[in-house]
């Protein structure tokens, strides 16, 4: 069905059925006419591939020599239109026509052509979408142009088509946004001339009767004229995107396509459009953008697991404080029964409290309608004795940071807990198979390691223990998917992958060393870091750690910046103050007496004031986080490169458009980082200069081999 050659026909239902390529051709006969239904045929969800391509083409020249047929139906088979692009032809190269020649065909026919749109018609798709006259869609359809998400634009004349169907200013919302409309919305919008209701079969027969009933199709060819906007909107948009995707390529280039809609031809503004795809297209944002896309959907593969996941319909959450009210939200919002215990009865309430606050929240802001969350709530069941827990599918622990609570928890939950019932800790770093230790069944224990907050982050990472058993790594899998996060299988460490490579950042020495905070922070923000580290902290709170180094004895005041600022009780936003000050609104701004007590730390220690690059920072901050990612490749802690990326990006908002730190690192160059590393006074990974020896490439299978067996090593297939 694959080959570009394949052409079956038969007679069925009085019309004449056929394929070419990957499209299925159906010549309907009805009282009005016979109808011309193409149907794109590519699994999973009819990627624009060569065959589907070469099909479209072929019979759009069949149906304008055929006299009989009057108008054309274009929809896609397996519940989808169309998912867009076939983005592997961007590393083998593209074959046959181009999409943008079969729109153009398309739109040129002087049949009309109505898209019957059910399911998703994104990127590509909605540009063929955009070639037809007329765009019919089912309830259940989504239209979008997600290409800003991969760093690119739609090259396809959906930067042009587009502004002059729904106008300029919707259109920079629709594609730098990235995000797909639902139907109701995206008609709304405009993207769709009408909203069927019924099945795919109805779909087709509203649309077949649509396109008879049409006048001819001069004006409903979007390839014309020039569309309207003013010059300032558009200009109002420009910075609009600037501050919402700092830093990012393509949304500017879009908007450049949509002032050339507005100003010029359709012909001229076709050109800028190809001007502007190619710069992005060979540029190193989309380069990363789209390494990050197939990591992302890579990260949730286990080689070697073959266990299958146990049923996940209930989830207890064992404490109600911000953590475990988020991944109760998180939870109930998926379909889950929820169970959310704390044994101290104002907490719970206190807890409940908060989740109820946050679902006004969202209705106030129109993201949730009351009767949905009416339904959420309905899931959350709270409580307070441990029974309660006896017939969870999955268990959450979600206290604070201390081993030997955590211990005593899970005897607990390993005494009322049915067989087969996941035990799962949130800590952020402690080691699993101690947790595991105080229970009687350590194959069931695993790290679940959720991300404050729970019900906004994306990222879970999944922690082994060395005793975790495959049934139990493929729920917790199971369950990371069903709560639509990213999740990764990391390795039991301490601070596991995020927290650990992110916790070498030199923020801190580079503090120590002279340069101001400001500086730091406007150094990371300037690459991509949605918030500088020391304002980050000002955000998690210098009291966390400050606490426990007073505890442990090594506080020191006098000579350590961080420790001064925990003495002088500036514990960041919670406080008002920290290496900033903050309003009511937590707005920062420079703080004197912060920085004259920063410069006394300076002057005991000796140093002065410096200012030091901007990209001497970002090196000074990053690289050793490149570093210790490595080490944790040679010790087996992650399965590939690309999931301490992921891990990164989704945990600590690294910018995509970087590709994470290691991605990054050979951008950078291997052999350069190595160096660099060196002469901070760092430990090289002996994977780093196993690398830089063998000139390995981040893609090569020597490499992505060499960390296979670490992690093989580590964790022997045969146990799961």
């Amino acid at each position: 069905m694959g080959s570009c050659s394949k052409h079956l026909s038969r007679v069925l239902f009085g019309g004449i059925q056929a394929m070419k390529g990957q499209v299925q051709y159906e010549k309907r006969k009805t009282k009005d006419g016979c109808v011309a239904i193409l149907t794109m045929d590519n699994k999973p969800v009819n990627a624009l591939s060569q065959g589907v391509r070469v099909g479209l083409d072929q019979y759009f020249k069949e149906v304008a020599a055929d006299s009989e047929v009057k108008a054309v139906v274009l929809t896609g088979a397996h519940g989808v239109f169309c998912g867009g692009a076939d983005i592997s032809e961007f590393a083998t190269g593209v074959e046959g026509p181009m999409l943008g020649e079969v729109i153009a065909a398309m739109e040129a026919s002087e049949k009309p052509v109505v898209a019957a749109i059910d399911g998703v018609a994104l990127g590509g798709g909605y540009e063929v979408a955009l070639g037809c006259h007329y765009r019919l869609a089912s309830q259940r359809a989504q239209a979008g142009l997600p290409e800003v998400n991969l760093g690119i634009l739609p090259g396809a004349g959906g930067t042009q088509r587009l502004p002059r169907l729904v106008g300029a200013a919707k259109s920079v919302d629709v594609m730098c946004r990235g995000a797909p409309l639902k139907a109701p919305k995206a008609a709304e919008v405009g993207l769709f001339d009408r909203v069927i209701e019924g099945d795919h079969a109805a779909l087709i027969q509203a649309s077949v009767d649509f396109a008879l009933s049409m006048p001819p199709v001069a004006e409903r060819r979007l390839g014309r004229g020039t569309a309207d906007a003013a010059d300032a909107a558009l200009a109002a948009k420009r910075q609009e995107y600037a501050k919402l995707r700092p830093g990012e390529a393509a949304p500017q280039a879009i908007i450049t396509c949509i002032e050339a809609a507005v100003k010029q031809e359709f012909k001229d503004g076709m050109r800028v459009e190809f001007q502007e795809f190619c710069k992005l297209m060979t540029g190193a944002q989309a380069q990363a953008l789209q390494y990050m896309f197939f990591a992302e959907r890579q990260c949730q593969k286990v080689p070697g697991l073959d266990a299958k996941p146990r049923a996940l319909q209930s989830c207890g959450i064992l404490g109600a404080g911000l953590m475990g009210g988020g991944i109760a939200m998180c939870c109930a919002e998926n379909g889950l029964k929820v169970v959310l215990l704390d044994v101290d009865q104002k907490n719970l309430e206190r807890g409940m409290s908060v989740i109820k606050k946050n679902y006004a929240r969202s209705v106030e802001r129109k993201s949730k309608s009351q009767a949905q969350v009416e339904t959420i709530l309905s899931k959350i069941h709270p409580c307070s004795n441990y029974e309660a827990l006896s017939e969870c599918d999955i268990v959450v622990e979600a206290v604070f940071e201390n081993m030997d609570l955590k211990k005593k928890l899970f005897a607990q939950l390993d005494a009322v807990c049915k067989p087969g019932c996941v035990l799962a800790s949130n800590t952020s770093g402690l080691d699993i198979d101690q947790i595991a230790s105080a229970t009687q069944r350590p194959e069931d224990v695993i790290g679940c390691h959720f991300f404050s907050p729970a019900n906004v982050m994306k990222l879970l990472e999944n922690v082994r223990g060395p005793r975790t058993g495959g049934e139990t790594i493929a729920t917790a899998m199971a369950f990371g998917k069903k709560l639509k996060k990213v999740t990764c299988l990391v390795g039991n460490c301490g601070g596991f992958i995020a927290n650990r490579v992110m916790g070498v950042s030199g923020a801190a020495k580079v503090l120590q060393e002279g340069v101001w905070p400001q500086d730091i922070d406007a150094a990371a923000e300037a690459y991509g870091m949605r918030m500088g580290p020391l304002r980050m902290w000002d955000l998690v709170g210098l009291d966390l750690f400050g606490r426990e180094r007073e505890k442990s004895g090594v506080l020191n005041p006098e000579q350590v910046v961080f420790d001064a600022m925990y003495k002088a009780q500036r514990f960041g936003q919670k406080s008002g103050k920290g290496f900033y000050q903050y309003d009511q609104q937590r707005r920062h701004q420079r703080d004197p007496s912060a920085e004259a007590l920063i410069q006394q730390v300076w002057s005991n220690t000796g140093v002065q004031p410096k200012t030091m690059p901007q990209e001497e920072i970002i090196e000074n901050l990053y690289l050793p986080v490149v570093n210790e990612g490595f080490k944790c490749l040679e010790e087996g802690m992650a399965i590939r490169a690309s999931d301490i990326d992921v891990c990164c990006v989704f945990g600590y908002n690294w910018p995509r458009y970087r590709g994470g730190p290691m991605k990054w690192a050979f951008t950078v160059g291997l052999p350069t980082v190595l160096q660099k590393v060196e002469q901070m006074g760092l430990t090289p990974s002996e994977l780093l200069k196993e690398a830089v020896a063998k000139k390995w490439k981040m893609n090569s299978k020597d490499f992505n081999a060499r960390i296979l067996s670490a992690w093989t090593a580590r964790w022997p297939a045969g146990k799961l």
